[in-house]
């Protein structure tokens, strides 16, 4: 085996021989450790963090090195390394050490979760790839086979090749599996490997240079003779080998001619592998500190119980419990400071809706180009590039959303968790982990502080203060003594029984905004719902209009004038008849932002109306856009969706509408009055933060629900108090741990009989086994999403080292091997948030 072309053979050989073998383990949900050969070239080279390119069944995959040693335990023999892409480990000692918690703690493979910690795009990848062989041609011509079979013949001719899933893209309802693997077993379709080479490590330069069997010279002379352009690219290609950018730079308008020599096989081209070098920064070059404002009594008390374990290097985790508006940045930024002098790192994790462009500009003006940002909006170019600069330690600070836990830093000093109760920390794919809890778990081992900060806090963080585990920090007061927004409710059923008002807006709400329009003052109107109507029903027969491949119904966008699935996306045209009855009377019943926004601009044709939502933010600049028109006041009413709950600090914004509260109201879960509380809170407190007070108008159908009582006096304490003591009742977190057990399937039986089966299983591991219940199967909420079933199984213990023994013993037995059927999935979410 020869080294791979990004090192030279000398840089092996001259290395001392060391450790024969490497442990590896890969992105797939197998938890096994496989040990690989390392070839002698490439012995001393390879150590634990660093990734390896191996054989794996047919495929050739990137795998992880998580051990190395001298010792073949297996004493078989063993498929040997062919590639290594790295000079240095690709992940740190303390890294591994965190995502083999994560993956024992939250029962995934340690390769999937290594896999969350870097960059999306490093591996290369190996691809099957379809291809027609001379007997598919042969019989596209004679045109014997079945129709599927014949569009996948002539699809695969078309395209040359194509992976199955390429294939069954392309023609859509017309693949068929079951015709691919006949044509396969009859020898008309073939399969081969190609590996598909991340970009984002390695360059990829393209050189030309003379042939290797190049005609006598008189040949050559004829062949260029009539070609003078063509003779003055032969000839400085004569000089020696160059790449074909530079050849054009060098020689303008050569294209053609380089096209025409490699006819005429004067030259060849060949592609050279080389590792990307130091990555131009885009760092501020003039900068200037801002300076930071004078903390009040209570950031003060706070910052210097925080100061007093940063400086003794002591990990401690800290709520900071602060209302909105209370300076709880600062506070962070003060932190983030202190660490950067005592030359250590700090990760500060936001929820990725929160991650706006003030945020991020609020840690520029402070800290200049000693920041990293991480989020989705990124291409995977960018995003490689941001994690590049942490790992070679051009920066001290990563801002970013739940993944930033994972920031290469050496020396970490802090770890900040702002809004630590947002839902969107839990990862909902596997590794199912929990930024908060896992950032824990981290500093620990870092001796690092931890600070959680929130204006309402987690019911689980609230008990973790209580069990001495969390130190509890608080600021009770705005800054600059600025008061908390006036909250009203609206009963929406009376205002429609008793004045007749079927507007969306109620009247007291209609009468705010027009005084803050006159008074070119800001409002926000937050709806949690997209589109123009909830749901399209029949007047006749009450038919309404489902998405086929989900349980859910359609909703109307009228700006597009389709059907949409907010789970899977499907589309279909508005109907101009009932599908049950065929009666001609459509009713658009519920609405959502896009409706909300097209009234708006009926009731206040002299306001300017900006919406925010999934449709209307496409990228990165349409949500900076908004932002910046927000701050110039070229907005007078921004309508949107969570997206305007958090991150926002506007202060000529005075009035928040929240026009339909209930919806979260309504959710089947049991933390849907804690979630429906944060989000109306958060939303309340992007009022008033200016020097003129702020009001909020909520409007509901359940005006009497407790939710509300408590909001409207801004009473945290009063409300928690009230939900744990309902939460310890029913046995539900943080007083009992959860596991969640749910089965997809293709097929609605099938998916039925391997609940049955699991919970059968359950029932003999569990026998003799006290203080763990079980409950289901049942069918999820949300039954059925893309064309698959969904059952869930709840297990729940007041000791969760009991729930991970039961999974432990769950992955021994026969049917849960069976999930690894492409038809039926299982997935295991340890300390579930979303039960839907």
């Amino acid at each position: 085996m020869t080294p791979p072309k990004t090192y030279s053979a000398k840089l092996f050989t001259d290395q001392k021989p060391d450790f024969a073998y490497a442990e590896v383990v890969f992105n797939l949900p197998l938890k096994d450790v496989f040990t690989y050969e390392i070839p002698p070239h490439f012995r001393g080279i390879v150590k634990k963090g660093m990734r390896v390119f191996v054989p794996f069944g047919r495929r050739r995959l990137t795998g992880y090195v998580i051990g190395i040693s001298n010792h073949n335990e297996k004493n078989i023999k063993l498929k040997k390394i062919e590639e290594v892409p790295d000079l240095e480990p690709v992940i740190s000692k303390e890294l591994l050490s965190l995502t083999r918690w994560i993956a024992d703690y939250y029962h995934s493979s340690w390769g999937e979760a290594i896999k969350a910690a870097l960059p999306a795009g490093l591996d290369d990848t190996s691809l099957d790839k379809l291809y027609l062989t001379e007997q598919g041609i042969t019989a596209i011509i004679e045109d014997k086979q079945s129709t599927l079979s014949t569009y996948i013949l002539q699809t695969l001719h078309s395209k040359k090749s194509l992976t199955s899933k390429q294939l069954e893209r392309c023609l859509k309802k017309k693949y068929s599996p079951s015709s691919l693997a006949k044509l396969k077993r009859d020898g008309l379709v073939g399969t081969g490997n190609k590996i598909k080479r991340s970009s984002l490590r390695y360059e990829y330069e393209k050189n030309v240079h003379l042939a290797k069997n190049l005609p006598k010279q008189q040949e050559i002379e004829k062949l260029l003779k009539r070609s003078p352009k063509q003779r003055e690219t032969y000839e400085y290609i004569c000089r020696g080998p160059i790449t074909i950018s530079v050849l054009k730079k060098k020689i303008p308008g050569s294209s053609q001619s380089i096209k025409s020599l490699l006819e005429k096989k004067l030259i060849e081209t060949s592609t050279r592998k080389n590792e990307k070098g130091s990555i131009s920064l885009d760092l501020y070059t003039e900068w200037t500190a801002e300076s930071p404002p004078q903390l009040n009594k209570e950031q003060d008390i706070c910052y210097k119980k925080l100061k007093r374990t940063i400086e003794n290097s002591i990990f401690k985790p800290f709520l900071l419990h602060g209302i909105t508006g209370s300076g709880k940045t600062e506070i962070y930024l003060r932190c983030i400071q202190l660490v950067l002098n005592l030359n250590k790192s700090a990760v500060m994790v936001v929820p990725e809706i929160s991650l706006t462009p003030q945020t991020v500009e609020r840690f520029r003006k402070r800290f200049g180009n000693q920041v990293a940002v991480l989020h989705s909006g990124l291409t995977q170019k960018e995003r490689f590039i941001e994690w590049k600069k942490i790992r070679d330690e051009k920066v001290s600070i990563a801002v970013g959303a739940r993944s930033a836990i994972f920031a290469p830093f050496k020396h970490l000093g802090i770890i900040v968790i702002d809004e630590e109760h947002d839902t969107s920390y839990k990862q909902d794919s596997c590794p199912r982990y929990h930024a908060r809890d896992s950032a824990i778990v981290r500093a620990q081992k870092q001796n690092a502080v931890v600070l959680l900060g929130s204006a309402t806090p987690s019911l689980e963080s609230i008990k973790n203060v209580e069990k001495g585990k969390y130190h509890y920090l608080s600021l009770k007061s705005r800054v600059h003594n600025r008061l908390l927004p006036i909250v009203k409710v609206i009963n929406m059923k009376q205002e429609m029984d008793l004045k007749k008002n079927f507007s969306i807006f109620s009247i007291a709400l209609k009468k705010a905004i027009s005084e803050r329009i006159t008074r070119r003052e800001q409002i926000f109107l937050f709806l949690n719902r997209r589109g123009t109507a909830g749901y399209v029903s029949c007047k006749e027969c009450s038919f309404a209009f489902e998405c086929p491949h989900c349980t859910v119904t359609l909703t109307f966008h009228g700006k597009r004038n389709f059907l949409l699935c907010h789970y899977c996306n499907f589309t279909t045209r508005k109907p101009e008849f009932c599908a049950e009855c065929g009666g001609p009377v459509i009713r658009f019943s519920g609405f959502g932002t896009q409706k909300l926004e097209e009234e708006a601009k009926k009731l206040f044709p002299q306001a300017r109306i900006d919406r925010l939502d999934r449709d209307t933010v496409k990228g990165r600049e349409s949500f900076e856009s908004v932002h910046r028109k927000m701050n110039s006041g070229e907005i007078d009413i921004l309508i949107g969706t969570q997206m305007i709950t958090k991150g926002h600090d506007f202060p000529n914004v005075t009035l928040v509408g929240v026009i339909y509260a209930d919806i979260s109201l309504n959710i089947p879960d049991f933390r849907s009055a804690e979630r429906s509380f944060q989000l109306l809170t958060q939303v309340a407190g992007r009022a008033g933060r200016g020097k003129v007070p702020g009001l909020v108008i909520i409007q509901s159908l359940l005006a009497n629900h407790y939710v509300f009582d408590f909001v409207k006096e801004h009473d945290f304490r009063g409300f928690s108090e009230k939900e744990l003591a309902l939460r310890e009742k029913l046995k539900y977190p943080p007083f009992t741990r959860m596991v969640s057990i749910e089965i997809e399937s293709v097929y609605e039986q099938a998916g039925e009989i391997f609940a049955n089966s699991i919970m059968k299983s359950l029932a003999r591991i569990l026998k003799g086994t006290n203080g763990i219940e079980v409950l289901g199967p049942a069918r999820a909420a949300l039954y059925q999403i893309n064309n698959r079933f969904r059952r869930h199984l709840i297990l729940r213990s007041y000791d969760y080292r009991k729930l991970h023994s039961v999974l432990n013993r769950l992955y021994e037995i026969p049917e849960y091997k069976k999930s690894s059927n492409p038809k039926i999935k299982l997935i295991l979410d340890v300390d579930p948030i979303n039960l839907m």
